[in-house]
């Protein structure tokens, strides 16, 4: 099988690690890119480091107008904003394209809750409908059989996911903590007027949009859809002064009666799963062993005195935390392994 793929927004940093793995995904033919910015370059001049024979003469060619200015495709990626997303996604279902979404535009749920933290309205009720939100871990099955994928945030990943293997120890009625740090790749920024390109960062380590984050509500949401309890989260981010990786830290309380030994028999259940790595102590969780990969690594402390468990974890935000996944979805969204081209 030969799937043809196109990237929306393909100039971006997600894009840029989208064209790395398809230049080693044997099952997938790369043949639209599209970009404001690089428009009507050849992708090998573009991105010098991302040219690849499999790729051939590649062009970036100019966002669509209409559906029919795009080829033929068996699935397009949007990385995009979302607004560009609650566009896209129907037109190019309506085509029958499969749609991986690695915007915000169908994470969430609630479309009165996108607004309050997008502050875009949700115009495209209908496709929401269809949407599966694309942690693969949790969402195997509903993402084998699915469109849409709304991929899921890197905050989100690296928080929800470790929390959701302990799940079943964990108090959701009480309060959960998460305390996330992210390089600059993970924050969005891409021009030093962000406020977070590296001469900002350089140096200098500070919280940003703590008050009213856009995961805040899609970690809760996830949590709250694997435990059945609404879930009181308290989410901040960090902007580390480096490239790429988050590191998060959760805090949550201890179920009456659960103890150690549950947590080794909870991670024991995930075992199989490739990119879940549980490592042997919380201070084993680092950065380094997971950047430029899909894995999340992850561990815990339970602090008997408090009844509090700290859950750290890692990924690569751009790729666990975006385009690898993204790859992972699209990979078990055609039928063949989940693992191709991200490992």
């Amino acid at each position: 099988m030969t799937i043809r793929v196109g990237i929306l927004g393909a100039g971006g940093f997600t894009g840029q690690e989208l064209i790395g793995i398809f230049a080693r995904h044997a099952q997938v033919e790369l043949v639209y890119i599209t970009s404001s910015e690089y428009a009507d370059k050849p992708l090998a001049a573009a991105f010098p480091q991302l040219a690849h024979p499999a790729f051939g003469n590649l062009k970036f060619s100019k966002h669509p107008q209409v559906i029919a200015d795009a080829p033929k495709l068996d699935a397009v990626f949007l990385a995009t904003p979302d607004d560009a997303s609650l566009k896209w996604a129907p037109e190019f279902l309506g085509a029958g394209v499969k749609v991986i979404d690695i915007s915000g535009a169908f994470r969430l749920s609630d479309a009165a809750l996108f607004k309050e933290y997008y502050g875009l309205e949700q115009t495209a009720e209908d496709t929401l409908k269809k949407a599966v939100y694309g942690m693969t871990e949790i969402h195997r099955g509903a993402i084998q059989k699915a469109e849409l994928i709304a991929n899921p945030g890197c905050y989100p990943t690296a928080a929800a996911l470790p929390l959701w293997i302990y799940r079943d120890l964990i108090d959701f009625s009480k309060p959960v903590i998460v305390d996330a740090k992210s390089g600059t790749s993970g924050a969005g920024g891409r021009k030093e007027k962000d406020g977070l390109g590296y001469s900002t960062v350089y140096e200098n380590f500070r919280s940003y949009r703590t008050a009213k984050h856009q995961h805040a509500p899609e970690i809760a949401q996830e949590l709250s859809r694997a435990t059945g309890v609404k879930v009181n989260l308290r989410f901040t981010p960090h902007l580390l002064p480096m490239y790429r990786g988050i590191l998060s830290s959760a805090y949550a309380f201890l179920k009456p009666g659960k103890n150690a030994a549950d947590f080794a028999a909870a991670a024991e259940k995930v075992r199989n799963e490739t990119f879940l790595r549980a490592r042997e102590n919380v201070d084993a969780v680092e950065l380094k062993h997971v950047q430029h990969t899909n894995f999340c690594d992850y561990a815990h402390f339970l602090d008997e005195n408090t009844g509090v468990v700290q859950i750290v974890s890692a990924i690569d935000n751009l790729m666990k935390g975006a385009a690898g996944q993204a790859v992972q979805n699209m990979n078990l969204m055609f039928g063949i392994p989940e693992t191709t081209g991200v490992i």
